[in-house]
């Protein structure tokens, strides 16, 4: 007797449903995807309790003759693609053939179909997986597909849902990331018989974006365009104060498909590198037109996850796409670093006198970055002597040319009323920083500056911090590498999986000044360290390369590492908060701040400067409404 039989085809095609329908969510997408590949100019979508209890999908598509409609639930039938050379040149969004029969074999099913060529439609109901009932329907052109009691006949997966209002959020992201990747679709969602969202035919990317990302991103998105011969990368992306705790507000699309990759994420990141602080996501919709044989979407039966043939020349050019459209926006300091004033909600009255109320804030957009306070230091201060961290500066220029960057009768303190005129040094960056009148220094730790109607908040740590770490690198770009022998070389006993990854790297980490050589087996000895890095324990910075090489997953970088080091120098080598710095020093750090490649964040991603225009001041003490 044999103890290996073929499973009967109900079960086979629920074991299917459990890849390509996880939650309600997939049951939409897949649906939807469907009425995209029919050329429906309009979609409309009904949920009920989440889509656990009624997912209704209806398009103005193409629609299906009865045989086709009848093969359309046969596993493996479709219309996309008929020969293993289209397997590597998919240009539709579904081809699978699995998603309508493994979505049967899990509800209660109905289809109804017709095309424009017919006068009457056709209506299949299935029920887990069983066809109950084939028959002719009056029916508009289109298709519309009804899902009843998903997972009725799989206790097992339905009591792994989630709330009504967790799977029905994750049904308004599925819709809103494909309505963004389709805007000439009209697309209707009604969710418990009530309108919820409406994307019009009409609406642009910008319009839609607005619309899904958020109205606070309205006038902070950047248009991207950048085309090759092989690629076509477009889009918006938010600017460096727009941010969220996590990734859910980054859409990527691939040729119009919703997609998600690491390797993009991770490009993307690399694009907003020292413009963002840890932890915290951008925002913004992507777009990659690659040729259709240069990208692999067949790797899960959701399509969600790609490969690329050739991944590291995408995400080189989306990350240099990125970074080169934000470092032209911030050249306009005043837009780009102009931050909301502060709702009337704010603030509350008592006793006829306004309170400000710290507690009330938008911890995002204002206590975090240390944008908004609730006084300011309004003594004189007693001009401090010259620091140790003020060699840093080195100007550039002797005594009397610096002279000529000042035009006031006599040198001030540093908190004088007497505006202090500074012009730029760099005449190439057309910022207002280039025109700036010093009013002084607030609770030494801010430089407020005025130009052209517009008040300025300089974060002095933040900004000297830029200019060390620039003059940093620039230094060890322009020096060998120097290393430091220790006087008892420290041996590593590493597992099979870390050596491997050792041995690969070693000449990268050779490169940096970090002399490494095996030992036998799977035990290294550590010669020489690289003599930028304070600590001298080098045995746990290497355990740290090794093991986020192998968590990210991801090939040790040489340059983000240094990167690393040079940032955690600077941030100990750069004047602190509450120091006093005189009217000289405040001169030369704008002036140096001015020349520098990113002069508007700090290393770590801090907003160096914060700008309220005299529209913003006026609306904030009701002087115009």
């Amino acid at each position: 007797m044999t103890t290996v039989k073929i499973l009967p085809e109900i079960l086979s095609n629920q074991i299917a449903a459990g890849e390509v329908v996880q939650r309600p969510s997939s049951v939409v997408k897949e649906l939807v995807e469907n009425s995209i590949d029919a050329g429906s100019k309009s979609i409309t979508i009904e949920i009920v309790k989440g889509g656990k209890s009624l997912i209704r999908v209806s398009d103005d598509g193409c629609g299906l003759a009865r045989d086709d409609a009848l093969l359309s639930i046969e596993r493996y039938a479709t219309s996309k693609i008929f020969k293993k050379e289209d397997l590597f040149s998919i240009s539709t969004m579904g081809f699978r053939g699995e998603a309508l029969p493994s979505i049967a074999s899990i509800s209660k099913f109905c289809l109804v179909t017709r095309r424009k060529d017919s006068d009457i439609g056709t209506r299949i109901e299935i029920v887990g997986g069983k066809i109950r009932d084939v028959s002719d329907a009056g029916a508009p052109v289109g298709t519309m597909v009804e899902v009843k009691n998903l997972f009725f006949n799989t206790p097992a997966r339905k009591k792994f849902l989630k709330t009504d209002n967790t799977e029905t959020s994750h049904v308004i992201d599925a819709i809103s990331g494909m309505a963004l990747g389709n805007p000439g679709v009209q697309i209707r969602l009604f969710l418990n018989n009530r309108l919820h969202k409406s994307f019009s035919s009409s609406d642009d990317l910008f319009a839609r974006s607005v619309n899904v990302l958020g109205k606070d991103t309205a006038d902070k998105l950047y248009k991207l365009d950048f085309m090759s011969s092989a690629l076509h990368i477009h889009g918006l992306c938010s600017n460096p104060s727009v941010t969220r705790s996590t990734s859910s507000k980054i859409f990527l699309f691939v040729n119009n498909r919703l997609v998600y990759d690491r390797g993009l994420i991770s490009a993307i990141f690399r694009g907003y590198r020292q413009r963002i602080m840890k932890g915290r996501f951008p925002l913004g919709v992507f777009f990659i037109d690659i040729d259709f044989d240069q990208v692999d979407v067949n790797v899960h039966p959701s399509k969600r996850e790609i490969k690329f043939f050739s991944a590291q020349k995408v995400y080189e050019s989306v990350s240099q796409t990125i970074e080169n459209r934000l470092s032209r926006e911030q050249q306009n300091v005043t837009a780009y670093s102009n931050i909301k004033t502060i709702p009337e909600e704010k603030f509350e009255y008592i006793d006829n006198a306004l309170k400000f109320d710290p507690s009330a804030t938008d911890h995002t957009e204002f206590d975090q970055r240390g944008l908004v306070r609730t006084e300011l230091e309004q003594t004189s201060r007693v001009e401090q002597p010259v620091t140790d961290w003020q060699s840093t500066f080195e100007p550039d220029v002797s005594s009397s040319a610096l002279q000529t960057h000042i035009s006031a009768p006599h040198p001030p303190s540093p908190l004088t009323t007497n505006p202090l005129q500074l012009k730029a040094h760099n005449s190439n960056l057309t910022t207002q920083i280039s025109n700036l009148t010093i009013i002084g220094q607030a609770m030494g730790t801010y430089i407020i500056a005025e130009s052209q109607n517009t008040l300025m908040f300089i974060d002095q740590h933040a900004a000297h911090e830029r200019i060390v770490y620039e003059k940093l690198k620039k230094r060890y770009k322009t020096l060998n590498v120097q290393s430091q022998n220790l006087l008892a070389p420290e041996t590593l006993e590493l597992n099979f999986k870390e050596t491997d990854l050792l041995l690969e790297i070693l000449d990268d980490l050779n490169a940096l000044g970090m002399m490494i050589e095996p030992f036998g087996d799977t035990t290294f000895v550590i010669k020489a360290v690289p003599s930028i890095i304070d600590e001298k324990e080098v045995k746990p910075i290497i355990l740290d390369i090794i093991e986020t090489a192998l968590n990210k997953k991801d090939k040790f970088s040489k340059e983000a590492w240094l990167d690393k080091c040079l940032i955690s120098m600077a941030c100990h080598g750069a004047v602190r908060a509450n120091s006093s710095l005189n009217q000289k020093e405040i001169t030369q750090l704008l002036i140096d701040l001015e020349k520098c490649e990113n002069s508007r964040h700090c290393p770590h991603g801090r907003p160096i400067i914060a700008a309220w225009t005299k529209n913003q001041m006026e609306k904030l003490f009701k002087r115009v409404l």
